[in-house]
């Protein structure tokens, strides 16, 4: 795509595709101009000469017309907290041995400050999601967030094992909607010719908060105490907070409503307003969520990129503290510099063959068949998520014949290939297929990802040990490949299952 694709949006032009009525009518889950109360009018394309979806809006607080580096700051700024959310989260796996030992318990007790954050992290955006769909998503980062640095300071001081535990579910709670409704922000912003390179952006941050975490947190542990990981977490959302309130916008916008918004100063624009779409909020919504998980184009990537998180991240992030310690006696600081390293570097090798190319592939698909951008032409990447269950049993083998910890790395990077890319084509492809429940896609992604995590704090390690590490970590690669061998039924027949569930009744005002 263009890097400025919106700078055609401003006025419309006859469309360059042979059959221009079927852009809107081949692309059902996209909200199009004969939904909205605008007049409808010629189609609006990129530089390519394909129809841009969905279609703008000739107003000029719409997000698709917003210009393009103000896009990119406001990307860059979702993506800070998201990163800087994963980051704290990472900080404390590399001081589980600190930890354990001030509060005296267990090493696996103490890796359960991690799976009840990340466990309050899935299931806090069920009860939120009906609300940003109405009052907008900038109040909801400005609120979580200062939750979750209140709660942080909380953790700092924690007196006992039980209140350390209690403050980390709060965490968890306050992070939740950093990690579940970026999607939905960047889908607001960003056409869907362009989405996925954005989007793996996002992913980037969400997959390497984790990794880089480590680094730190092992160092802070060694030099300052375990209960700095939580103060300079605290201090760090904190300048990210000021930020949002100074500078991140409102990105939710229905093209049926959006005269509330004419005549604003800068500051009425980030001030709050109440309701942002103008429809009462029903029992009923809070079932929307739910509602999605009728639809296997929702499903199946869910369940595939679950497994990917888990067996391909946090596993590591989880139990590489204690596998290193017991065979090369690392300190924390090591521990940090082993997860990091490979894991961040897998993570930027994925990212640079998945997003940009997923956009290429579908904008190649559109050139060929009237404008219409196929989602499932995303999935033809999906053979890079291979590198997942690879890099498990590099892993695992190698723990379990007492390898160099070099081995160890290289296992962590193979994997780290596989997750990135199947992050950024599960969130593109799901936010292709259902725009306008962006918001409630992105919060069913967040609820498989962070309850299976949630889970493999209770028997990675104990099965690991009991079994050994190959052939633990070979029975995660073989679930994982299981999980990963229904993407291909999506890429054969992915659109005749979308059109024969049809479009969810949701949300047609945006």
């Amino acid at each position: 795509m263009d890097k400025d694709p919106e700078a055609k949006a401003s006025g419309s032009i006859k469309p360059a595709v042979p059959n221009a009525a079927h852009v809107e009518s081949a692309s059902p889950f996209e909200t199009s101009s004969k939904d909205s109360k605008e007049p409808v009018s010629d189609l609006k394309l990129d530089s390519h000469g394909l129809p841009l979806v969905p279609q703008p809006s000739d107003h000029k607080d719409d997000p698709l017309n917003w210009p393009y580096w103000y896009k990119c700051f406001v990307l860059a700024l979702l993506c800070l907290l998201a990163f800087i959310v994963q980051f704290g989260a990472g900080m404390v796996p590399a001081a589980f041995g600190p930890i354990a030992l001030a509060y005296g318990v267990s090493h696996q007790a103490a890796s359960y400050l991690t799976t009840t954050y990340t466990l309050f992290g899935g299931v806090t955006p069920l009860v939120v999601t009906p609300f940003v769909n109405l009052y907008g998503r900038r109040p909801a980062y400005l609120i979580f967030t200062a939750i979750a640095i209140g709660a942080n300071i909380g953790s700092a001081y924690a007196p006992s094992y039980g209140t350390q535990i209690l403050t980390r579910c709060i965490v968890g709670i306050g992070a939740s909607v950093a990690l579940a409704i970026g999607g939905a922000t960047i889908t607001d912003m960003f056409f869907q010719g362009e989405r996925g390179k954005y989007i793996g952006f996002y992913a980037l941050a969400l997959t390497n908060g984790p990794h880089f975490g480590p680094i730190a947190g092992g160092f802070i542990a060694q030099n300052q105490g375990f209960r700095w990981i939580f103060k300079w977490n605290a201090i760090m959302l904190g300048i990210v907070l000021g930020c949002f309130i100074v500078f991140f916008p409102e990105t939710l916008f229905s093209r049926t409503q959006f005269s509330t918004l004419e005549n604003r100063s800068y500051w009425q624009r980030f001030a709050f307003h109440g309701k942002v779409i103008d429809r009462k909020l029903r029992p009923s919504d809070f079932l929307h969520n739910f509602k999605m998980l009728r639809y296997v184009a929702v499903v199946v990537p869910c369940v595939y990129y679950m497994t990917a998180n888990t067996y391909g991240s946090i596993v590591f992030v989880l139990t590489a503290s204690s596998i290193t310690e017991r065979l090369y006696h690392f300190d924390t600081e090591q521990n940090g510099l082993l997860l990091g390293i490979p894991l961040t570097l897998g993570c930027l090798i994925g990212e640079s063959c998945t997003g940009w190319i997923s956009d290429w592939l579908i904008n190649r698909y559109a050139r060929r068949h009237d404008g219409y951008r196929k989602p499932e032409a995303r999935l033809h990447l999906a053979p890079l998520c291979l590198f997942l269950p690879a890099g498990l049993i590099i892993h695992g083998v190698s723990v379990s014949n007492h390898a160099p910890w070099i081995a160890l790395a290289v296992g962590m990077t193979v994997a780290s290939i596989g997750v990135q890319a199947g992050t950024t084509l599960t969130y593109s492809y799901i936010a292709d297929c259902y725009k306008p429940q962006a918001a409630e896609v992105s919060t069913i992604i967040n609820l498989f990802r962070q309850t299976f995590a949630f889970t493999i704090g209770f028997y990675a390690l104990p099965f690991g040990q009991s079994a050994g590490f190959g052939v633990a970590w070979g029975v995660f690669a073989i679930i994982n490949f299981c999980a990963w061998c229904p993407l291909l039924l999506l890429i054969w027949k992915g659109q005749a299952i979308r059109e024969a569930q049809g479009v969810p009744k949701m949300h047609q005002d945006l």
